[in-house]
């Protein structure tokens, strides 16, 4: 493959990137020399620097002197647009998932905060399941996470269901057809607590997603609050061009 547009080491650093992300490579693992990125995309030595400078500046690349460069980071990708479980997503990266199921327990509707209760539709006699879940990559703990569920949709729900992939479990086990989750994202800083159990230093940057996730005809199955390291994860979504947003809102209009 031969680089021909400018500027150059942009457009190698980001081929390098996604090799890097690959399959191919895995943390620790050594990187190709300067020489061999030269050779292969027929572009300088000065131009590899570059992009090798700018992937080490990123975090995923280590330059160990007299050995070479190594695979420092391999982050965990989530696509924003689509529903994908921790445990998919673990086994796309050669990686152990694990869950631990930290509370699980029955609530009612008026032991829910406001704001939960109204993204469920629910009333205060309603019945809800809370979970909290630790969910671990090779054994270190990546995902915290508290999620509400409405009892009518998933009857007798057991602790023991909800130690694997949710996700399948309610594809599986109750058939439901999940029609996609409103999702928020936000910068947040961790608390004690939080911190102790992701093994961070509290006060460390994290990132928050708040959803509420859909059966078929908008009926609201879940709501979550999902801390994710700030340190593991890359966040994926494709941007619209400003047509194509139109359009789409268009076509979905009333489909709410």
């Amino acid at each position: 493959m031969k680089i021909v547009k400018e500027p150059m080491y942009q457009q190698l650093t980001g081929i390098l990137r996604d090799m890097i992300q690959s399959e191919e490579y895995k943390s620790g693992d050594k990187f190709l020399t300067e020489g061999e990125i030269s050779t292969r995309y027929e572009v300088s030595r000065n131009t590899v620097n570059k992009a090798m400078t700018a992937l080490i500046s990123e975090g995923l690349l280590e330059f160990r002197k007299g050995l070479g460069s190594f695979i420092k980071t391999k982050h965990s990708q989530y696509d924003l647009h689509s529903l994908i479980s921790f445990t998919k997503m673990a086994e796309s990266m050669g990686a152990a998932a694990k869950t631990k199921v930290l509370q699980f327990r029955k609530v009612k509707g008026r032991d829910l905060e406001g704001a939960v209760l109204a993204a469920l539709q629910g009333e205060s006699r309603s019945d809800f399941y809370y979970m909290q879940r630790l969910r671990l990559l090779n054994d270190q703990p990546s995902i915290l996470e508290e999620r509400y569920v409405a009892a009518e949709l998933s009857p007798d729900l057991k602790k023991s269901d909800v130690a694997g992939s949710i996700i399948s479990m309610w594809i599986e086990k109750y058939g439901l057809s999940l029609a996609g989750a409103d999702q928020t994202l936000s910068a947040v800083l961790t608390g004690e607590e939080e911190a102790d159990l992701l093994k961070m230093k509290a006060g460390d940057a994290a990132m928050l997603r708040e959803s509420t996730g859909y059966i078929d005809r908008g009926t609201p199955l879940w709501y979550e609050r999902t801390l994710f390291n700030g340190s593991d994860y890359v966040f994926r979504f494709r941007v619209e061009s400003m047509n194509a947003a139109h359009t789409a809102k268009s076509v979905f209009v009333g489909d709410n």
